[in-house]
Formats: structure tokens, C-alpha cells, sequence
């Protein structure tokens, strides 16, 4: 059966302090959460709580943005090397803390003024950094490419141009995100492509569309995108990223027969 991880930035949403949504999402069967954004939240208190539960961390993001924030894509920028070794530097210590299965970098736009024909060898580099970096550690950098409707200019929009970066990199610490929600838009064929890429793929994120709700509430045939990950044996985290269409526990019916 399939694993499921929850996103506590967009669900649990009831309980206003997102350390206490750790403790809610065990209570409603989940082994496993992430958050988009953790680098505001002391380390010490996930720390606390993940250990208190006893829950397990899907993945956990690298900021993308100058000064450990959200904004362009310093992984991305020429001069900001300097920038990408502090996010990097900030995502150990989180992971250190949490041993999150993988480390997900998210190819955000990159900053204004520059191409993506530039950015892209810096991109190259900056994971083939983080790939050695991490490896130390022995968690993953997966690569997550994004939908440019619901993400303008992200610098990859499909998971052949990810593909493409983890072949020509040849890093065996190297892996990919795949968001269901994000790729259905930009390449479909999910079915056919969660197959070809399963021994790349170290984590998935899922979303119904349009609305960003649990599968069931929008046109994405999450039926069979489940019963192929079944089929096929993928055996890593399947995140629920999407926002609850109502109170979050009474949301999860869906999730039953796949538990």
C-alpha cells in the first residue's frame, strides 16, 4: 500500500501554530509531514515535536531566495553563489534535525535580467553542490520542475528537463520531485511518466485541479494515478500539498482505500 506524508503549511489549518499541526496529522493516521517554508519555525521546536511524535519528515525545502527566504532563484543567479551556500547551509541544519527523506529544490524563476540560457549552468553547479553536500548526510536532493501557469518563468517545467539535468550530472545523490498537481498541466502522460522516471523519483506531490483540493474535487483521474503508483511498486512518500475543501479530517475520506 501507498505511504502518505502531510503538508502541514496547507492542511490541519484549524490549529493556528504549525508545530502543533505535527501532533494533529499523527492523530489522523499520517507517519510523515512536510512544510513549504520551516526556516521561521526554531529548529529546536520541530526537533521537539518530531521526536515527541514520532513522526517522519517527507522532505524538507531549500529556500530559494537571497538571505534564507522565499524570492528568486539565487541556485540559479549569477554572483549569488555566496547566497545559495547560506540556504544550503540553513537546509542541513534543519535536515540534520529532522532526517527528512529528501531535500526538495524547487526550479523557482531566477532573477530578473537573467536568462534561463544563463541560469542553467549555475543551476547545474549549484546542484551538483548540494548533491555532494548532502550525501554526507545521506538524504537525497530531488529536483522539482513547476507548472509556469501557476509558477511564471520557473526556470524547468517538465520532468524530461529535470531528467535531463540529473543524466548530464550523474550525481547518485540526485533525484527528482514530481508534483502531479504542477505536472499535469505542463506534460501530462502522469501515468506513463511516474513509470519511466520511478528510480529517480524520491518524492510526489499531489493536488486535485482547479481549486488545489484533495483528490476527488477537481478533473485529475487521481484513481488511477494512485493505482499505478501501487502497481509499480513506488515505495516513497505520496505528500498531500493541497489545500482541504473543509475541515481537514472530515477531507481525508479518499485516503482509506489506499492506506
Amino acid at each position: 500500500m501507498l505511504k502518505f506524508s502531510a503538508n502541514i503549511g496547507m492542511m490541519f489549518n484549524e490549529i493556528e501554530n504549525p508545530v502543533e499541526r505535527i501532533q494533529a496529522a499523527k492523530q489522523a493516521g499520517f507517519d510523515a509531514v512536510e512544510l513549504l517554508f520551516i526556516y521561521d519555525i526554531p529548529v529546536e521546536e520541530l526537533a521537539a515535536e518530531t521526536e515527541r511524535t514520532g513522526i517522519s519528515w517527507s522532505v524538507v525545502n531549500i529556500a530559494v531566495g537571497e538571505g534564507v527566504k522565499m524570492g528568486p532563484l539565487v541556485a540559479a543567479a549569477p554572483g549569488k553563489e555566496a547566497a545559495f551556500r547560506e540556504n544550503l547551509a540553513a537546509a542541513k541544519k534543519y535536515c540534520t534535525a529532522l532526517r527528512p527523506h529528501a531535500l526538495v529544490v524547487p526550479a523557482y524563476t531566477p532573477p530578473d535580467g537573467v536568462t534561463k540560457k544563463e541560469a542553467l549552468p549555475i543551476f547545474k553547479e549549484s546542484m551538483r553542490i548540494a548533491a555532494e553536500e548532502m550525501s554526507d548526510l545521506g538524504i537525497q536532493v530531488i529536483i522539482e520542475a513547476l507548472n509556469p501557469e501557476f509558477r511564471p518563468n520557473s526556470l524547468l517545467t517538465t520532468s524530461a528537463e529535470v531528467m535531463a539535468i540529473i543524466e548530464e550530472l550523474n550525481h547518485p545523490n540526485l533525484g527528482m520531485e514530481y508534483d502531479a498537481y504542477h505536472m499535469y498541466g505542463t506534460e501530462g502522460h502522469m501515468e506513463e511518466t511516474v513509470e519511466k522516471y520511478l528510480s529517480y523519483i524520491g518524492n510526489i506531490q499531489i493536488a486535485d485541479l482547479p481549486g488545489r483540493g484533495e483528490p476527488g474535487t477537481g478533473k485529475i483521474n487521481y484513481e488511477s494515478f494512485l493505482s499505478t503508483l501501487d502497481r509499480i511498486g513506488y515505495d516513497n512518500w505520496v505528500a498531500l500539498e493541497y489545500v482541504p475543501t473543509g475541515d481537514t479530517v472530515k477531507t481525508l475520506k479518499w485516503i482509506e482505500k489506499w492506506r
